[in-house]
C-alpha cells in the first residue's frame, strides 16, 4: 500500500492534491488541521493535513481471467472515470475524520463572520455617534427612534454613563430607570393653574396653531376649576373665525353654569376682562394662528397686549412633526409664552418630540391631554410618567 502525505490551506485543497496524486482510488487514513507561522514568525495561518493511501482496488469490480472484455465504446472510459471519480469523492467526503474537519472549518468561518459583522455594527455605531458608550448605544437608538433629538438623547447617556458604575450597566431594569430619571431632570414641570393675585381675576390664555384642540382643553380646564375646585370662572374666546369653535365653547358654558363673552377686537376684549371682574378665574380661547402667518401672529399679541394675562399657555399637539413643532416653537414664543400645554398624547406614536419642546424652550409643562372626554382627559404634567413613555412603557 503506497502512503502520502498533503497539506494545503484547506480541506478541498487538500482532497484535490490527493485525487491528483493518487487517483480516484485513493483512501483517506488520517486528516489534523494545524498553526504554522509565517511572515517571519509574526504571524500565524492554519494548515490542513491528509494522510492517504492507494493501492487496495476498492470500488473496482473483478474480471474473471476466462471472460473476455469486449472494447467500449469512445465514450465509456470518461464515463467510467467519471463515475470512479464521484464514487471516490463520496467516500472520501463520507469518512469521520474529513467530516470532524469540515465541521470545524464551518466554524471557524461562521465565528469570523461575526466578529466582521460585530466589527461593521461598531463601526458604524460610532461614526453615527461616537460619543455614546458603546454599552448604552441600543437605548440611544431606543430615544432617537421616539424622535427624541440626538443631541439630546446623546447628552442624557453621557451624563447616566459618567454618574453609574460600569458593572451596573448589565442590569436592563437598573439602567432604564436611570435613564428614565435623567430624562425627568430635564422635563420641567409648571404644575397645574393656581391663582396668584390678591384681588381681581387670574387670567389665563392658551395660544397655539390650528387644530391642536385648543377649545377642548379650555373647556376642561373650565369644568376642573367649577365642578372640582368649585371655583368662579368665566369664559371669553376671541376665535370669531370658526362658528363652530363658538358654539362648542358655548355649550361647555352652559352645562358648568360659567358666562362667556364672544369678542371681536382687542378693546372689545379688555372690556369683557372688564366685566368678569367678580370671577376668581378667566379662561381666554384665542383663535388658531398658522405658524406662518405674521400677520395673524401680530394679531394676536395686540390682543393679548390687551387682556395682560397672568398666565399664556402654548399648546400644541403631540401627533406633530418635529419641523412643525419647532416652527410653531419658534414663532408663538415671540408672543410671550410661560408654559406649555401638550394634547393627544393618547393618539402619538412617539412622544420625544415633548422633551425637545420643553428643553428648547426651557418652559414647563402644565398639562396633557389624553382624549376627547370633557372635563376627564387632561391631567397635570408628570416628569416620570413622560420619561417612561418615551422609554415606551407606561408609569
Amino acid at each position: 500500500m503506497n502512503l502520502k502525505t498533503f497539506r494545503a490551506a484547506t480541506m478541498a485543497d487538500a482532497l484535490q492534491q490527493v485525487k491528483t496524486a493518487m487517483g480516484s482510488d485513493a483512501v483517506i487514513l488520517h486528516t489534523r488541521t494545524f498553526q504554522r507561522r509565517h511572515w517571519l514568525g509574526l504571524r500565524r495561518r492554519e494548515v490542513v493535513e491528509i494522510t492517504a493511501g492507494s493501492g487496495l482496488n476498492i470500488g473496482r469490480r473483478r474480471v474473471q481471467p476466462t471472460q473476455r472484455v469486449a472494447a467500449p465504446p469512445t465514450e465509456q472510459p470518461v464515463a467510467r472515470q467519471g463515475s470512479n471519480y464521484i464514487e471516490a469523492s463520496r467516500r472520501l467526503m463520507q469518512t469521520p475524520a474529513v467530516g470532524n474537519v469540515l465541521i470545524r472549518e464551518l466554524s471557524q468561518e461562521m465565528s469570523q463572520l461575526k466578529s466582521l459583522v460585530q466589527e461593521m455594527v461598531n463601526t458604524s455605531r460610532r461614526r453615527e455617534c461616537p460619543d455614546v458608550p458603546e454599552e448604552l448605544f441600543d437605548y440611544y437608538r431606543q430615544l432617537i427612534e421616539n424622535e427624541v433629538a440626538e443631541e439630546l438623547a446623546s447628552e442624557i447617556l453621557q451624563k447616566l454613563h459618567r454618574e453609574i458604575r460600569p458593572e451596573l450597566l448589565a442590569s436592563e431594569a437598573l439602567v432604564r430607570e436611570k435613564i428614565a430619571e435623567q430624562i425627568e431632570k430635564y422635563l420641567p414641570i409648571a404644575g397645574p393653574i393656581v391663582r396668584t393675585r390678591l384681588e381681581g381675576p387670574h387670567i389665563v390664555a392658551l395660544v397655539g396653531p390650528t387644530g391642536v384642540g385648543k377649545t377642548t382643553t379650555i373647556a376642561k380646564l373650565a369644568a376642573n376649576l367649577k365642578l372640582r375646585e368649585k371655583r368662579r370662572v368665566g369664559l371669553i374666546t376671541i376665535d370669531t373665525y370658526r362658528i363652530a369653535a363658538i358654539d362648542q365653547l358655548k355649550k361647555y358654558a352652559d352645562i358648568i353654569g360659567s358666562p362667556l363673552r364672544v369678542v371681536n377686537t382687542p378693546e372689545d376684549l379688555r372690556q369683557a376682562v372688564a366685566t368678569l371682574q367678580d370671577y376668581e378665574y378667566i379662561l381666554i380661547d384665542t383663535a388658531g394662528r398658522s405658524p406662518n402667518d405674521t400677520l395673524k401672529i401680530n394679531e394676536l399679541r395686540a390682543f393679548l397686549n390687551a387682556a395682560n394675562p397672568d398666565e399664556v399657555h402654548l399648546v400644541l399637539s403631540s401627533t406633530a412633526s418635529q419641523p412643525c413643532v419647532e416652527l410653531a416653537v419658534s414663532r408663538f414664543g415671540d408672543v410671550g409664552v410661560d408654559k406649555i400645554i401638550f394634547t393627544k398624547l393618547d393618539e402619538a406614536a412617539h412622544v420625544g418630540v415633548v422633551l425637545n419642546v420643553v428643553r428648547k424652550l426651557n418652559k414647563g409643562l402644565s398639562y396633557v391631554t389624553t382624549g376627547q372626554d370633557v372635563p376627564d382627559d387632561i391631567e397635570v404634567g408628570r416628569g416620570r410618567r413622560l420619561a417612561q413613555l418615551i422609554l415606551g412603557s407606561q408609569s
